[in-house]
């Protein structure tokens, strides 16, 4: 995990008009870039050395162009809104994008994170949903396997999976009670594929994944800086939310589902 640096208080606000002259005197120059000898000259030589108007607007407008070009030899950069901060807002935008990254790679592929679905199928199981799994079944594709003639050809779904043509001799509600015993949790889109390469039986949508900042420990200052940069959309200081269009299939094991079946036919015959 990226290490945030906290952001440090260089000049107070107090200061007022001086805070450039003060930084052109008390910073260590060789740990800056992008500032020239005539711009450190400049500030260094103060608002009120000369006499002269256009002596204040030079420096002014250098002051805006060390504020919106220096940086330090280890990335940080100045940052004024009243006080004079150095702020590492890069440093802190990686180390948000990269959990959320991770986040986002964990909800939507870890296999943990789909198991944490399962519970839900067969709470949300009902007779219709029997009805709509026992209709995909039965619903016919285009054959495109690598046994397909070149005649156009279409194929019931199930024929197409492997499933075991004895399914049709058992009860939907069996039936339906193997497949729930057997799925498994398989990540997806909501915008699919579906088709001939699996039947859902309950689909998840994750919508929106909420990543707890604290323990970043991103102080104020830099949170503020950079909210707006991050590809999370940021709330407060405290969480980030990743919207991703993912979902977890809860999807038929062909394979165990042909156990079950096999299983429930010899019992019955014996």
């Amino acid at each position: 995990m990226t290490k945030v640096k906290q952001a440090e208080l260089f000049s107070d606000s107090a200061r007022g008009v001086y805070i450039p002259q003060h930084f052109a005197e008390s910073a260590i120059r060789d740990k800056f870039k992008y500032i020239d000898k005539e711009q450190w000259s400049i500030l260094e030589s103060g608002i009120i050395a000369s006499p002269d108007p256009k002596h204040s607007e030079e420096y002014w407008s250098t002051w805006d162009e060390v504020l919106s070009n220096a940086e330090t030899d280890c990335g940080g950069v100045l940052h004024q809104e009243g006080n004079l901060w150095i702020v590492w807002y890069q440093n802190a935008i990686d180390a948000i994008n990269d959990l959320c990254e991770s986040q986002l790679e964990y909800e939507t592929h870890h296999q943990d994170a789909g198991d944490g679905y399962v519970h839900l199928v067969g709470e949300s199981w009902c007779n219709q949903k029997t009805l709509d799994m026992v209709q995909s079944f039965n619903e016919e594709y285009l054959d495109n396997g690598e046994n397909a003639t070149q005649m156009l050809s279409y194929k019931p779904q199930w024929q197409l999976l492997g499933i075991d043509k004895r399914w049709k001799d058992i009860e939907p509600d069996i039936l339906a009670d193997m497949a729930l015993e057997t799925f498994n949790m398989v990540p997806g889109s909501i915008w699919g594929p579906y088709g001939n390469d699996r039947i859902v039986l309950e689909g998840f949508p994750i919508g929106e994944i909420e990543v707890g900042l604290d323990h970043l420990g991103i102080d104020g200052i830099t949170m503020d800086l950079i909210r707006e940069s991050c590809d999370a959309y940021i709330s407060g200081n405290d969480c980030a939310y990743i919207a991703t269009d993912a979902v977890w299939d809860a999807v038929v094991n062909v394979e165990a589902l042909n156990t079950e079946i096999e299983d429930y036919i010899t019992s019955m015959e014996s």
